[in-house]
């Protein structure tokens, strides 16, 4: 095979990907300040370990440990490391400004487009293509490129901020059939050869780092070697490698089941969260992954959301579309391998598309559909689609000028459809009404795009009315797993407790754990309504519970050390804040609660110690001064007790600090000074007003308590 003059293609190279760019950027220019969306929040903007503020090793190893457990960020679990790492890097450049991170996606996305055009150049270079169109080769690829890069299901992986994941897999997937390919076709020396092997094995490890469902790789490796490179006309030949493929292709479901959820077939306890069963999901997803071919080949705005009404598949026959969709898809995976040396980049096409759609459409019990999830599977899908369009314009160009014009014209005007599309469907991720509102329109009975509704938009407006109204239509409509209820019934506990109703909270939260006990968020908040209401001892029970679980969890260490110390129990609470402390010395309630705890027991030089420590890192908080007063009162240190009592008319005034000590709240799980001997000294120190002292001495008394 002659090698392709590289003189000759670095123009055409520059060419396509200059125009690329200027297309992806065009189509993508309206989505730059998109808001923050669904999963963003818990990976991304509230993460901690991603809001790195230096470059040192430190903080760029804390990035790949950026997994959300369960209501923590306390992980040591490697988590998509390669992604997360940019996330920081975002952070550090840029902070919350979605701008950045919207940028960064949008160089993925044409960085990918690119290496695409560059791999199935290189496809066109291979035995089995050499032949076919090589003169058109550049035509196909660059076409098949676009149609890929500007086609509007791309959005909810490259608008969708933390989809990022997806994109960079896809990068580097692409990356490392590339090199697999330029490896195989170099004929320059056995070296250079390794090189791109290498460069082909560490981009399978960057995919792999950027999320799971790139363990198929090797499958399409073994699958590019045996379209595009063997002769499988022997029928020795030919059966060995479908054995190979057959059995890669177990291998890599197997692998995937292992890594994705890393418990081995432990996996499957993740249905009991499902409101289908696995037989149920292997019935489904053949009609999601038809519905995902409609999509992609006929991608209106008004087709695309980000949930979908998927009704679940019980029966073959039920809905009627389950049998002739699992039909349609085992005759066209048969049918492809059938035509492997006929038609081999059809059968490319579709093998590679029904291959990477098996980790995330098959047995884990993921939600049954998201659009991101074609970003991987569809890029060679427009490959036989350019190559059929090529070869009509190759047809009419001598035979019929006018036919020839219609078809140069339709491919114009596909790509400026599809464009338009994607454009027009970026403005529904705007921000977060737009995108639910959008959701709702399009999924009506499905109970997400009302809660997600409520909960982004009206909660954070503290427009309790219409968050109530929102989450009582979710909880009657379909749910998209088990806890979707227990979400709806805390988050409008939620509403009642921000309105300190807190029985009706304690109610709702009771309910809401008695869907599924684990779920600590839940038991969390409810022990600390409980504790609010009085109950002690069943919030005690509830934070045994926790704690057993979760020994380093600084918030159940402070509830817990705060609800002995209400029940009077200083000692037994004294170590909670240490231990509390030790995990991050700087937790504002746990270092008053220690010094209000040592207070008590009479260790004053001890208190006054921790509660300068707290004053030290909050010196806005009155509560540290109150007790550093509290401490020296008992000491009858008069000088610091002076100090104390100038820093604290400096934070607030006299009728402030009345206000504040009338109420005597204690919301925050803060305990809150409550001696006769401080009460006697603000009242001494106020002496000229002696409205204020009466009303100070006869405070009720169990108003203060």
């Amino acid at each position: 095979m002659e090698k392709p003059n590289q003189n000759v293609l670095q123009p055409g190279i520059v060419i396509a990907c200059a125009l690329l760019f200027i297309l992806i950027f065009g189509v993508y220019s309206n989505s730059f300040q998109a808001a923050w969306h669904l999963d963003d929040y818990q990976n991304i903007v509230n993460n901690p370990r991603l809001k790195i503020t230096d470059l040192s090793p430190g903080s760029i190893k804390q990035t790949f440990y950026a997994f959300y457990d369960k209501g923590q960020y306390q992980s040591r679990k490697l988590y998509r490391p390669i992604p997360c790492l940019t996330f920081g890097l975002n952070y550090y450049f840029g902070q919350l400004n979605p701008f950045g991170y919207h940028l960064v996606n949008t160089i993925i996305h044409f960085l990918s487009a690119a290496i695409l055009f560059l791999t199935i150049l290189s496809l066109f270079q291979t035995p089995n293509l050499a032949d076919k169109n090589q003169e058109k080769a550049y035509f196909i690829a660059l076409l098949s490129a676009v149609l890929w890069a500007v086609n509007p299901i791309q959005t909810q992986a490259v608008t969708y901020i933390v989809q990022r994941m997806a994109a960079m897999a896809t990068l580097f997937y692409l990356m490392g059939l590339f090199f697999y390919l330029r490896g195989r076709l170099e004929q320059s020396g056995m070296k250079r050869k390794v090189i791109y092997f290498i460069y082909a094995f560490l981009s399978f490890l960057l995919a792999l780092g950027s999320k799971e469902n790139a363990v198929t790789l090797p499958v399409a490796v073994i699958m590019v070697e045996m379209i595009f490179f063997q002769d499988l006309r022997q029928p020795a030949k030919r059966k060995r490698f479908l054995l190979i493929f057959a059995v890669s292709v177990f291998a890599v479901l197997l692998v995937g089941a292992f890594i994705f959820l890393e418990s081995g077939f432990g996996f499957l306890k993740g249905y009991g969260n499902r409101p289908f069963t696995l037989g149920q999901r292997l019935l489904t997803e053949p009609r999601v992954l038809v519905f995902y071919l409609s999509q992609i080949f006929y991608p209106v705005p008004g087709r695309l959301s980000i949930d979908h009404d998927m009704a679940i598949s019980t029966s073959f026959f039920h809905p009627w579309t389950t049998l002739p969709s699992i039909l349609f898809i085992f005759c066209l995976i048969g049918w492809s391998f059938s035509q492997i040396h006929k038609r081999p980049l059809i059968s490319f096409a579709v093998l590679f598309y029904f291959l990477n759609h098996l980790i995330e459409s098959s047995i884990i019990p993921l939600e049954l559909i998201f659009e991101h999830r074609n970003y991987l599977p569809s890029l060679f899908l427009f490959l036989p689609i350019s190559a059929g369009l090529n070869r009509l314009l190759n047809y009419y160009v001598q035979k019929n000028r006018i036919m020839y014009a219609a078809i140069s014209s339709f491919i114009t005007l596909l790509v400026i459809g599809l464009g338009m599309g994607t454009f027009i469907r970026n403005l529904a991720w705007a921000s977060e009404k737009s995108l639910w509102e959008d959701a709702l329109r399009k999924a009506p009975q499905s109970s997400r795009p009302y809660h997600n509704l409520a909960w982004a938009y009206y909660d954070r407006l503290g427009q309790d009315k219409q968050s109530l109204e929102l989450y009582q239509k979710a909880l009657a409509l379909r749910r998209h797993n088990v806890s979707t209820k227990q979400m709806t019934l805390g988050n409008i506990a939620n509403i009642y407790y921000k309105a300190r109703n807190y029985q009706k909270a304690a109610e709702l939260w009771t309910e809401a754990l008695s869907l599924y006990p684990k779920n600590e968020i839940i038991r969390h908040r409810l022990a600390t309504v409980l504790t609010k209401l009085g109950d002690l001892d069943a919030a005690s029970e509830h934070m045994d519970f926790l704690i057993a679980r979760r020994s380093d969890h600084t918030e159940y260490l402070n509830l817990m050390g705060y609800i002995l110390m209400k029940q009077g129990r200083f000692k037994e609470a004294l170590p909670y804040f240490r231990r509390c402390l030790k995990q991050n010395p700087h937790t504002k309630k746990a270092m008053i609660n220690r010094g209000a705890c040592l207070n008590v027991l009479g260790e004053y030089r001890a208190a006054e110690w921790a509660l300068r420590y707290a004053y030290a890192h909050y010196p806005q908080d009155i509560l540290p001064v109150l007790w550093l007063i509290d401490t020296n009162v008992k000491t009858g240190d008069a000088v610091d007790i002076e100090n104390y009592f100038n820093r604290l008319f400096k934070l607030v005034g006299v009728n402030e600090l009345v206000a504040i000590l009338e109420k005597r709240a204690e919301d925050n799980l803060v305990l809150f000074p409550n001696s006769d001997s401080l009460y006697r000294k603000i009242a001494a120190v106020l002496k000229d007003r002696s409205d204020i002292v009466v009303r100070l001495q006869h405070q009720d008394r169990h108003r203060l308590e």
